[in-house]
């Protein structure tokens, strides 16, 4: 080990700040989104010291230098951050790499030319990366401990919260299906706020069967509160959040033999589900660990606190892309991810035994880059660009659920819902703007006696389980909490639904 340790101190520099932004972001940042990061850091940072130290021949001044390369490389997004919250101004970028290129310069020529012994420096370097990565390893080892703490006081909680099922026959138990379309807003709201009708993909949806809940909430303002409250069929107790694999909903399904689906997508770190199969459009490595497939939001959030912040601001400097900016390049992965979706949606009724499949969408969630077409479009109008990906999304979402029911040996259960309300247009935003969602159930005549125009997603599992497999869960009254603090979950933060249903 004693050997091995004047090796180490540039990765432990090339390992520190992957961990800190993941610490500064763990809420939702699952571990799976550091292994490319981590590997591509490490080779890049091994491919500098061995280019160096054929440059400079000797490796130990070699490795003080691509330690200060490394330091001065993830360091620049945040001090140009920095820069722009503390003056209000942003600094150029061609200030800013003059800086770094010249303080990069004057430390190279003080160690090649001032330091005759560069062990004290290494050791220095050593300890200090030492000390800063197993800090920051402990912090993100300590939540991910602590969400595997959480899940086994879930399951004592859920095990005394979920109630026997009824025996039912394997062959009829239907798929299950829950379609989240990200920031999805009601019909209702989609005219009055935004003057935009889509009465015809609601009747579309009705043709097929569905119950389209007209006045439907949703119990928070942001994805992953929303989300996990669905699948625990309860609104959150405590300041933590469950990991989605011991709510109510998994583990009801696991005990009844389904197959738990899900896919690969932007977000997918968000929710800890324990699926047991994971589609993705790229080919899946080690395990589940997808190293081939687009930018992740961690990765885009990396990237633009590293010096490849440059390239994002001033994609002219990289020609080779034909498309006006990278941000729009950084969306691409992304919009194949959303073809790829409906596209395996309308095979999985081929897959044998029952199966639970959960299709997160990040549509018409930003970024809007679906036109109603479907083609790849860059929407600077804000609110024009949510009308269009909801008109893509509604375009195809109908004939891959018609697709699903025609192919299903026995009828499946179908949810289509948005999450929380329509998101990135800070100028209309408002809380009962921001709670009102698509809520739609394709269900048996059964289960639609006990939906109603304003239910919320915290009873979605319950009607289905009380319906599909003879429980008998009482329906909670449809809270919408407008916070997306865990303290603040109390009556002067509720949004009262005021919507009425035309007789």
């Amino acid at each position: 080990m004693k050997k091995l340790l004047p090796y180490l101190y540039p990765f432990l520099f090339a390992l520190y700040p992957i961990l800190e932004l993941r610490n500064h972001n763990i809420t939702y940042v699952h571990a799976a989104a550091l292994v490319r990061p981590i590997l591509l850091s490490l080779l890049l940072t091994a491919l500098t010291w061995a280019i160096l130290r054929l440059l400079l021949g000797n490796w130990q001044k070699a490795g003080i230098i691509t330690t200060l390369v490394v330091i001065l490389f993830f360091s620049y997004g945040h001090v140009f951050i920095q820069i722009e919250s503390v003056f209000g101004v942003v600094i150029r970028h061609r200030y800013l790499t003059l800086i770094y290129a010249g303080l990069l310069l004057l430390l190279s020529i003080l160690v090649l030319w001032k330091v005759k012994k560069p062990e004290p420096f290494i050791s220095f370097l050593t300890v200090t990366g030492g000390i800063l990565t197993v800090f920051s390893l402990v912090r993100t080892l300590q939540y991910d401990i602590s969400i595997y703490q959480s899940a086994l006081r879930s399951n004592e909680a859920q095990s005394s919260l979920i109630q026997n099922v009824s025996d039912t026959n394997e062959t009829q138990k239907p798929d299950i299906y829950l379609i989240l379309l990200d920031a999805h807003t009601s019909v209702r709201t989609l005219k009055e706020e935004f003057n935009y009708d889509a009465s015809a993909f609601q009747q579309q949806l009705e043709d097929l069967g569905f119950y389209v809940a007209d006045c439907a909430q949703s119990n928070y303002p942001i994805t992953k509160l929303s989300v996990t409250s669905t699948f625990y069929a309860n609104y959150h107790q405590e300041a933590t959040l469950y990991p989605v694999y011991s709510s109510l909903a998994i583990e009801t399904l696991r005990s009844e033999g389904y197959r738990v689906i899900t896919f690969e997508n932007r977000s997918s770190g968000h929710f800890a589900i324990g699926e047991d199969l994971q589609l993705s459009r790229n080919q899946m490595l080690l395990s589940g660990l997808d190293l081939t497939g687009g930018l992740s939001e961690f990765e885009v959030m990396l990237w633009k606190t590293t010096f490849a912040r440059i390239a994002y601001d001033m994609p002219q400097l990289i020609p080779a892309f034909n498309v006006k900016s990278l941000q729009k390049w950084e969306y691409y992965e992304h919009y194949q991810q959303t073809y790829f979706m409906l596209d395996e949606l309308k095979r999985l009724p081929e897959m044998a035994g029952p199966k639970f499949v959960f299709a997160h969408f990040l549509v018409p969630h930003p970024p809007f880059i679906f036109a109603p077409d479907g083609q790849f479009s860059w929407w600077e109008g804000q609110a024009e660009g949510y009308v269009s990906n909801v008109q893509f999304i509604d375009s195809q979402i109908v004939p891959v659920v018609a697709e699903i029911i025609k192919n299903s040996k026995t009828p499946p259960v179908i949810i289509i819902m948005g999450d929380h309300g329509a998101t990135g247009i800070p100028k209309l935003e408002r809380p009962e703007w921001r709670m009102s969602i698509l809520n739609a159930y394709y269900v048996n005549d059964q289960a639609k006696k006990d939906l109603y125009a304003t239910i919320t997603p915290v009873n979605t599992f319950r009607v289905i389980f009380n319906n599909y497999f003879g429980t008998d869960y009482p329906l909670l009254e449809d809270l919408s909490y407008h916070s997306s603090n865990m303290e603040k979950f109390t009556s002067e933060f509720l949004v009262p639904n005021e919507c009425r249903v035309s007789p």
